[in-house]
């Protein structure tokens, strides 16, 4: 008896997880239904979401094991840069590997400059945007930036959902049946208790940035191939690229509910859904970070005391039952 209460209380925590991002397109649909009860508006919002939802799943990795990394944007322009002037002699396969190599190479820079100098994943961040900007403008002015249309197939129906999916797949099944991921969650549940188990928890933190490395390559390729063009940022823009992704992957690791990697497709989804529907709405850009994070602030405020709020209705509504005579 008591499983089957267990197992009906997880299934209906589940739909009303998958319901969150529909429930916030349903409110807006009311708003404006000339705009979002069009299936064209849906697969676009779908589209737009899914290169925040690869760079969110770059994230998880890092983001389990308490590591927070503003540099992934900088770390896409310049291996974007790579991938275009490799395809330039080599054609997609060149974008690919450049795209793949680069991402991989910047990212164990990164790592090792957390791993080797012990300084706050934060920090390192910080440090390490400011660098990747600054190659990535110097880039820029030394070569000519030329994206062929070959490579849009990768932002475009059905490349960008072939990508997706892969990623998908590839991410489940690091984060959920292998060695790496169920150390990253034992250290992300306690550090010192998977130290005492023989966890080599800087190790593993500076294999995220590797793995992490290796989806963000995928995300570049997203990205360019949507884009169709690519620019460099100054003066830390471009840590603006990670907002979003990020934002996606706190919800996912909040929905308790939910497997994380599924929770930042969930988180990401509807963030770029809130996003749109501030736009729709004519709401001025400067509101709609405040409006955004308004939502993350409430949202994961509710889950982090969903139990809490639970008992307090509970009680309340004990203490509402009328006595028999």
């Amino acid at each position: 008896m008591i499983n089957v209460k267990s197992k009906s209380i997880s299934i209906k925590a589940i739909l009303l997880t998958v319901l969150l991002p529909i429930v916030v397109y349903a409110v807006l649909s009311c708003f404006r239904p000339d705009i979002y009860l069009q299936k064209s508006t849906f697969i676009m919002l779908l589209t737009q979401a899914l290169s925040n939802v690869i760079i969110g799943w770059s994230m998880v990795f890092g983001m389990s094991v308490g590591l927070f990394d503003f540099s992934v944007g900088a770390r896409i322009l310049l291996a974007a840069f790579f991938g275009v002037h490799m395809s330039q002699r080599f054609g997609i396969a060149g974008f690919v590997i450049g795209c793949i190599v680069a991402s991989i190479i910047i990212a164990i820079l990164t790592g090792l400059i957390y791993a080797s100098l012990k300084i706050p994943s934060i920090i390192t961040g910080f440090s390490a945007l400011l660098i990747f900007e600054s190659l990535a403008v110097m880039y820029q002015n030394r070569i000519t930036v030329i994206i062929g249309d070959d490579i849009s197939i990768f932002g475009t129906s059905p490349g960008i959902y072939i990508v997706s999916v892969i990623t998908f797949i590839a991410v489940y099944a690091l984060f959920n049946n292998t060695k790496f991921g169920y150390q990253i969650k034992a250290i992300g549940g306690n550090e010192a208790v998977a130290k005492s188990m023989g966890i080599n928890s800087v190790k593993i933190k500076l294999l995220t940035y590797v793995v992490g490395g290796l989806i963000l390559a995928f995300a570049t390729m997203v990205k360019v191939g949507y884009a169709g063009t690519i620019t460099a940022r100054t003066n830390m823009s471009s840590m603006s690229m990670c907002f979003t992704p990020m934002m996606g992957v706190m919800i996912g690791l909040y929905i308790s509910s939910c497997n994380p990697v599924i929770g930042v497709f969930i988180g990401s989804f509807t963030i770029t859904i809130v996003s749109s529907g501030l736009v729709a709405l004519g709401i001025e850009s400067r509101l709609q970070n405040v409006v955004v994070g308004i939502f993350l602030i409430l949202f994961i405020g509710w889950k982090t005391n969903f139990y809490r709020i639970q008992e307090l209705i509970r009680k309340r509504r004990h203490n509402n039952i009328p006595l028999q005579e």
